[in-house]
């Protein structure tokens, strides 16, 4: 994922759900049934780590929403890909703590851009990939 990548990711999201209008789905419905988790491997977040300072590097996590415009972004080798839309889920992006703030690598508070793919949100999202099924009772 790169940074405008992200941008169609986010959108959908701070248009919707961040305001209080619920996801809908690939006919347009209102979905009833909302992301429970996302599941990153390890490998994932290490590579993502492993970009960030020792001390003071982190992971920062993006809210996003599938629609049709960014469902490109959903692996090909998934299968009900078209079930992701309307769906929330999460980028995973490197980051590092600095005087003024908590900056992507992919951009520091000097400007200074990072060529490297810094951004990760090819988690498996349940719903539809929730197996096995989890019962959580709060």
């Amino acid at each position: 994922m790169n940074q405008e990548d992200l941008k169609k990711f986010v959108k959908p999201y701070r248009e919707t759900i961040q305001v209080g209008e619920p996801g809908r789905d690939k006919r347009g419905r209102v979905i009833k049934d909302q992301s429970q988790w996302v599941f990153f491997d390890r490998s994932t977040i290490e590579k993502l780590l492993g970009m960030t300072d020792a001390n003071k590097g982190g992971i920062k996590v993006y809210f996003g929403q599938y629609n049709r415009e960014n469902l490109y972004l959903v692996p090909q080798d998934r299968r009900d890909r078209e079930q992701y839309i309307g769906k929330i889920s999460v980028a995973l992006s490197a980051a590092n703590e600095e005087q003024n703030g908590i900056f992507d690598v992919f951009l520091s508070s000097e400007g200074q851009r990072s060529g490297g793919n810094s951004i990760e949100n090819a988690g498996n999202l349940c719903p539809p990939n929730c197996k096995p099924p989890t019962e959580i009772n709060l």
